[in-house]
């Protein structure tokens, strides 16, 4: 085996794919807003993202509304992602985004905007 050195390290971390499991195709609103803003965290930091959505045993009837949710969730993302790949035919049905880059570098660019600095209170003296 040969050891990667550090320039090595840091472009085999680049390309890393994050998943994201919605678990049940019933899920809760707010546990489907906190995966959505941690799938674009990933996808601004220029991570791969994998949503996937498991079918157990009875589950697989309501296949339809699982891909129901994985195509709200990619319409949720909106311009941040496009599709790489997607599988809708296994018990695990899962869509693979990719970051867009041009997008990315748009956001990246622009710069944070500042606070104004705190004004500094002046003590005004008391007279009697």
């Amino acid at each position: 085996m040969t050891r990667l050195g550090k320039p090595d390290q840091i472009l085999r971390l680049a390309s890393l794919i994050r998943e994201k499991q919605i678990g049940r195709y019933n899920i809760d609103s707010h546990d489907y807003s906190v995966r959505l803003k941690s799938a674009q965290k990933f996808l601004r930091d220029g991570d791969k993202v994998k949503v996937i959505v498991n079918l157990k045993g009875r589950e697989n009837a309501f296949r339809n509304i699982a891909i129901e949710l994985i195509r709200c969730f990619q319409n949720d993302i909106g311009e941040l992602a496009t599709e790489e790949s997607k599988n809708f035919s296994e018990r695990n049905i899962f869509i693979v985004l990719v970051p867009n880059k041009a997008l990315i570098q748009k956001i990246q660019e622009q710069p944070k905007k500042r606070e104004k600095p705190a004004v500094t209170e002046v003590s005004a003296g008391v007279q009697a």
